[in-house]
C-alpha cells in the first residue's frame, strides 16, 4: 500500500462517513452478519467480533448497537493502523467495552485469534491482493466464523443512468484545473493504490480459495446528495484515484467545485450509488 501523505490528516474520510446513507448501508451489513452470528451460537454465549480498519469507530459503534439490541454478550475489538484514529475511537467507545489496537490484516491472528466475526467495511477494494487478505482473515476466524465486507468500488457500483454524472464531473474538474492552475496536470504514469474494481464473482472466487464461502450477497443502492460527493472528493485517497498526480489541496478544490457544477448542469440533487454487501462463513476446521 502507498505511503499516507502528510496532508491526509486534513483530507479524511470522516466527513463522508457522517452521511445518513453511509450509516444505513453499513448498518444493513452489520445487521445481516450479526444476525447470522447470533443464530449460530447458544443464547448467552459471549462472542468476539473484530473490525479491521476500524478508523474512528463509525462501524464499531453499529456493531456494539446490534449486539446490544440482540442481548448478545461479546467483546468488540477494532484493529486500525492509525494511532490518531484509535485515539478518537477509544474516547468515543471504550466506555461501551470496545477495545482498539494498532495493526492491520497481518496482526489479526496475534491480536484477535479465533474471532467469531470479522468486519472489513468500505476498504477491501484498496487491498491489492484480495486472496492474501482473505487468507489472513480466515486464519483469524474461529471454525464457522463469519466475515463481512462491503464496497462501493466494484463492477456494478454505477447505478443505471448515473454514468453521465461521473463523466461530466471528471470533465469539469479537468476544466477547473486548466482555468485555475494551468501548470498542474494529471499524471499518466502515477498509479493510485486504490480502486481495483472487481466483479462480485471475483470476490467470491478469492474468498472460496481461502475456505470462506459466501452465504449472502446483496447490492444496495444509496442516494448520495451533492455534499456527499463533495466530501468524498476531499478524501485524499479518492483524489489520488480521480486526479492522479494533482496536489491534494488543489485536487480537493477541483472536485468540490466541479461536483456542484455537474449536478447543476444535469439539474439533479442526488446520484444513486450501489454498494456490494458480502457475508461469508469460514469452512475451516
Amino acid at each position: 500500500m502507498t505511503e499516507t501523505p502528510v496532508l491526509a490528516s486534513s483530507y479524511t474520510f470522516d466527513p463522508f462517513a457522517q452521511h445518513k446513507f453511509y450509516h444505513d448501508v453499513n448498518q444493513s451489513l452489520v445487521h445481516r452478519a450479526i444476525s447470522r452470528l447470533d443464530a449460530a451460537h447458544p443464547t448467552g454465549k459471549p462472542v468476539r467480533v473484530v473490525e479491521l480498519a476500524s478508523g474512528t469507530g463509525a462501524v464499531t459503534e453499529l456493531i456494539l448497537d446490534e449486539l446490544e439490541r440482540l442481548g448478545r454478550p461479546g467483546t468488540v475489538i477494532g484493529v486500525e493502523p492509525s494511532p490518531e484514529a484509535i485515539e478518537i475511537a477509544s474516547a468515543r467507545l471504550e466506555s461501551r467495552g470496545a477495545k482498539f489496537v494498532q495493526g492491520d490484516a497481518d496482526s489479526l491472528v496475534a491480536v484477535a485469534p479465533n474471532a467469531d466475526a470479522i468486519f472489513f467495511c468500505n476498504a477491501i477494494h484498496l487491498v491489492p491482493d484480495k486472496r492474501d487478505a482473505a487468507s489472513k482473515i480466515a486464519s483469524a476466524l474461529a471454525p464457522n466464523g463469519f466475515f463481512a465486507c462491503n464496497s462501493s468500488f466494484y463492477q456494478g457500483a454505477y447505478a443505471p443512468g448515473s454514468e453521465r454524472f461521473y463523466h461530466l464531473w471528471t470533465r469539469r474538474a479537468l476544466g477547473w484545473l486548466r482555468k485555475n492552475h494551468p501548470g498542474v496536470r494529471t499524471s499518466r504514469t502515477e498509479k493510485a493504490m486504490a480502486m481495483q474494481w472487481l466483479a462480485p464473482e471475483d470476490y467470491a472466487q478469492a474468498f472460496e480459495a481461502t475456505d470462506l464461502h459466501v452465504v449472502e450477497q446483496v447490492e444496495e443502492t444509496a442516494l448520495m446528495p451533492l455534499r456527499a460527493w463533495q466530501d468524498i472528493g476531499r478524501y485524499w485517497l479518492f483524489i489520488e484515484g480521480a486526479l492522479p498526480g494533482v496536489p491534494i489541496p488543489i485536487g480537493a478544490d477541483a472536485l468540490e467545485h466541479s461536483a456542484a457544477e455537474a449536478m447543476s448542469e444535469l439539474d439533479i440533487t442526488e446520484v444513486p450509488r450501489n454498494w456490494l454487501q458480502l457475508v461469508a462463513q469460514h469452512n475451516g476446521h
